[in-house]
């Protein structure tokens, strides 16, 4: 009983009663990304989950749990650090770097990216030593097939292609 009533209180300190997260628990930043997911994209609502923010107050965090074991981390969008990441398995990137750049550009960016991930649109591609980007299966299947891309192109012996579900996950050698 004691442990339910502690749960409750702790929801009602992130989420008003009406289900929506209670906004003054965010940095001025994720307030920002809180309004824009809240217009165009409620159905991540209800994965928002609220961690601390080394610039006061708490980020906007949305992770979303694999059913890949291969995977090396769940799929995740965060507003951590005034700028957006979204990260799955060896690769993350940043966009609005700082708060710096076109936010509304850059969390459409983000926010299409996260979905081409889920969608199994886009890739992790790993050329080991810690490079890795997002590439579509037509691209990979392009290095696959010896073909050069000007933008991933590492001196590597194997590549790594993960996959949100695992059904496309696969390792290739360079054939180059």
């Amino acid at each position: 009983m004691k442990l339910n009533n502690l749960k409750t209180k702790l929801k009602n300190l992130f989420f008003s009663s009406n289900g929506k997260i209670n906004t003054d628990e965010l940095n001025d930043y994720s307030i920002k990304v809180y309004k824009y997911i809240k217009k165009n994209h409620k159905k991540l609502l209800e994965n928002i989950i609220l961690e601390k923010s080394d610039f006061g107050k708490n980020h906007i965090c949305i992770e979303l749990k694999t059913k890949n074991v291969n995977s090396a981390s769940n799929l995740y969008f965060s507003s951590e650090n005034n700028e957006l990441t979204v990260g799955f398995d060896s690769f993350h990137s940043h966009y609005d770097m700082f708060s710096e750049l076109d936010f509304k550009k850059e969390i459409k960016s983000a926010l299409e990216d996260f979905y081409k991930i889920l969608n199994e649109e886009l890739f992790v591609v790993c050329a080991g030593g810690g490079a890795s980007t997002l590439l579509t299966t037509e691209e990979i299947n392009s290095i696959e097939s010896g073909k050069i891309l000007e933008y991933f192109n590492y001196d590597c012996i194997t590549y790594y292609v993960t996959s949100w579900s695992g059904n496309h996950d696969k390792i290739f050698k360079n054939p180059n």
